[in-house]
């Protein structure tokens, strides 16, 4: 009797490990479809746009440089600064060119910058030249037909947290005689809000997360580098968006940064999405119309107001 429960209990695990591998194979090569798919269409897009500037030297002292996309039409559109995310370590602002695709007819002036990666900086640095490339939007980004005071900052995973980083820490953009206040307000997108809670994270896992752990300098600095330190009222309205199912960055640093963002006097929303992972519900935004978080994001940069 036990040979046949043995066998059987062994085909059910087994049966069970092969789902959970399809399961995960699909999940992964679907963000690389995706992940291929926006490069794809982002080359074209990037060289052939026509009222693109591209590379534009926000900072003579710093060797990265920002794109401005401008819609075909005139007046003062609202303007939409795009973090990219990618580790700390990748990714530059090209790739990300279909966020302008599918933005510019919103009627919004969309500006990607690049930062300096891993191994060559850690986050001081790229916060300051994310903080000098908003400095610079703010000052001219009236010659490409945006309304400074409309700006929204916004930024994926690593980006997310650079982009409220430069925006909540004033000692980044008051280097460059600016503040947040001059932001309309600011979307964060799987953001690592809080680093130590990250870090726990991975620790947990039994995985030592060494890219994060040089980026910050050591635990030493994670208060210092983490968003939720810099928690205040008056801050911009907020929209943080987070997959449930993120393996990366855990839904609940958000859900802790909203609630956070709120005890504090702050306007803040969170948008959990069901199914959605780290990064694939915004590479499928950006190749697939009518995605959620293209209706969040233009819904909310469409209520911004000075």
């Amino acid at each position: 009797m036990r040979r046949p429960i043995l066998l059987g209990l062994a085909a059910a695990a087994l049966t069970l490990i092969a789902a959970a591998v399809v399961y995960t194979w699909g999940r992964d090569m679907k963000f690389y479809v995706n992940l291929a798919r926006t490069w794809w269409l982002g080359r074209d897009f990037y060289d052939n746009y026509e009222r693109l500037t591209r590379d534009i030297v926000f900072d003579p002292a710093k060797s990265v440089r920002l794109d401005v996309y401008a819609p075909t039409s005139t007046g003062d559109h609202a303007v939409l600064f795009f973090v990219h995310g990618g580790s700390w370590q990748d990714y530059d602002k090209k790739l990300f060119a279909p966020v302008a695709m599918k933005l510019l007819p919103e009627e919004m002036v969309v500006v990607i910058p690049d930062y300096t990666l891993h191994p060559d900086a850690q986050y001081e640095q790229m916060a300051d030249e994310v903080a000098a490339a908003l400095s610079w939007t703010l000052d001219n980004i009236e010659q490409y037909g945006g309304d400074p005071a409309r700006l929204v900052v916004a930024g994926h995973s690593a980006g997310a947290h650079l982009g409220a980083l430069a925006v909540m820490d004033p000692r980044f953009l008051e280097a460059y005689g600016h503040s947040g206040d001059e932001v309309c307000s600011l979307i964060g997108m799987s953001g690592v809000y809080d680093v130590q809670a990250e870090y726990d994270y991975w620790m947990d896992q039994g995985d030592e997360p060494e890219v994060m752990l040089e980026v910050m300098g050591g635990t030493g600095n994670f208060a210092q580098a983490s968003p939720l330190r810099y928690v205040r009222a008056g801050l911009p309205p907020t929209l943080l968006i987070h997959g449930e199912l993120d393996e990366t960055v855990p839904a609940q640093i958000s859900m802790a940064f909203d609630q956070a963002l709120r005890a504090a006097g702050t306007q803040s929303e969170l948008r959990l999405y069901p199914l959605a992972g780290h990064s694939d519900y915004l590479f499928a935004a950006l190749v697939d119309d009518d995605a959620p978080v293209l209706v969040d994001i233009i819904k909310f940069v469409d209520a911004c107001s000075p």
